[in-house]
């Protein structure tokens, strides 16, 4: 197994971090509820919508301090093309989604590798750590970003074990999650027509990410095993 980040200050700090997270998520969902009834769209659109120039503020506040919920950014993401339109949501998008990838990986980071293994039952760690080494950091993280085979909760978790820098980690999160955020915003922002010829794009692109890009790469995968074997018995 490759070198590890070795926690440091564990009990001071991931607390503290939870604290803050705990905390603004409790303060969006108060002051939502205390307007609305229930979770909608339209009603979480009319919420962020109202608070005018703060809105695109508002709306990372709550991408970030949701980011330990599973799933909540393939809700969220859409809601920024709907809020702020294809180009700035998908500006937005990225931007926030990034910086909230930077929650679970500092939490990781700081618990240490057997938290994060307690956690991530029947994933090849020994393969993560191996091909996260070196310059090959970057690629590590983008590749697992742009093929989404892992959940996004648990790349970060797997990144906060290695020894990727934390500017590298962020810098390979943008690039490669700028496809599939761009594809969720397209959605977002064309959902009012469903008829749209937007929309139909929209929905052939995350159908893609979703579907194409893990048989894609798994296709990929089992030629180069398959290479990989040739070579050894030629050798042999």
């Amino acid at each position: 197994m490759s070198e590890t980040v070795e926690p440091k200050h564990r009990t001071w700090f991931h607390i503290p971090l939870i604290i803050v997270v705990i905390g603004l998520l409790g303060t969006v969902i108060w002051a939502y509820f205390g307007r609305y009834g229930r979770l909608s769209t339209d009603n979480l659109q009319d919420f962020v919508g109202s608070f005018g120039p703060w809105a695109p503020v508002v709306f990372a506040v709550i991408y970030i301090a949701s980011s330990p919920i599973p799933g909540i950014a393939t809700f969220l993401s859409p809601l920024g093309g709907l809020l702020f339109g294809a180009l700035w949501g998908s500006i937005l998008v990225i931007c926030v989604a990034s910086l909230s990838a930077l929650i679970p990986f500092s939490m990781s980071r700081q618990l240490g590798q057997e938290w994060v293994a307690s956690k991530l039952k029947g994933e090849r760690l020994q393969s993560f750590y191996k091909q996260s080494q070196g310059q090959g950091g970057f690629v590590f993280v983008m590749m697992m970003r742009l093929i989404p085979i892992i959940p996004w909760e648990v790349q970060n978790y797997i990144a906060g074990l290695t020894q990727i820098p934390v500017p590298v980690f962020l810098l390979a999160t943008a690039v490669g999650i700028i496809p599939g955020s761009v594809s969720l915003v397209l959605l977002g922002d064309a959902i009012a027509d469903p008829t749209s010829w937007q929309f139909i794009l929209a929905i052939a692109l995350n159908a893609f990410f979703i579907v194409g890009t893990p048989i894609v790469a798994t296709v990929l995968n089992r030629r180069k095993k398959a290479a990989a074997e040739t070579a050894e018995e030629t050798a042999q």
